[in-house]
């Protein structure tokens, strides 16, 4: 059986053909649920904004231009749906934070779990926007002009507030005591 694209799931379902959809949804649920666990860090968080982001995106693929890719079309209103639930969440204060990081901690973890842990933390302390951008580039590998077509910025832009995240984060882990080998 021959694998539709992307375009052809999109052009099926501007004709009213939900089950396209519903392709679409199975083909990138994954990836998508783990850029909004990315940005918010909390399973059931992430899963309202996946659900949202594919919800926004059904309710507006008239809008979706095929020059770019379906993926990335997605993945964009993914980020933002994550981004806008992240600042709509309070921030746990400060006593919180620290009950929050002593429930995770145990015996179990591995070191590496550990780390994943500590890095994890220190990126929740940068601002949404900070964050994803870090998340799109280092742990999704997307190049700088996906990156700006997701974040609606330009590359120039891309470059200068990945650079700042950067510096942001480093003065985090610095704070934290975390040492990364570079």
């Amino acid at each position: 059986m021959n694998e539709q694209s992307d375009d052809q799931l999109i052009e099926q379902t501007l004709k009213g053909e939900r089950v396209a959809f519903g392709q679409l949804v199975q083909r990138y649920q994954t990836a998508v649920y783990s850029v909004a666990y990315n940005v918010l860090r909390n399973a059931p968080d992430a899963e309202d904004a996946a659900q949202s982001a594919f919800l926004k995106a059904y309710e507006h693929l008239d809008r979706y231009k095929p020059e770019y890719k379906f993926f990335s079309w997605l993945y964009r209103i993914a980020v933002n749906e994550s981004i806008n639930l992240r600042r709509k969440k309070k921030p746990l204060t400060g006593v919180e934070h620290a009950e929050a990081v002593e429930q995770r901690s145990s015996d179990a973890l591995t070191e590496e779990n550990e780390m994943e842990e500590r890095i994890g933390e220190a990126l929740m302390e940068l601002t949404p926007p900070d964050r994803a951008i870090i998340i799109l580039r280092h742990y999704q590998d997307f190049s700088y002009p996906d990156i700006a077509y997701i974040m609606d910025i330009t590359e120039k832009k891309v470059k200068s507030r990945l650079y700042t995240a950067r510096q942001r984060l480093r003065q985090i882990f610095e704070q934290r005591g975390i040492q990364i080998q570079a």
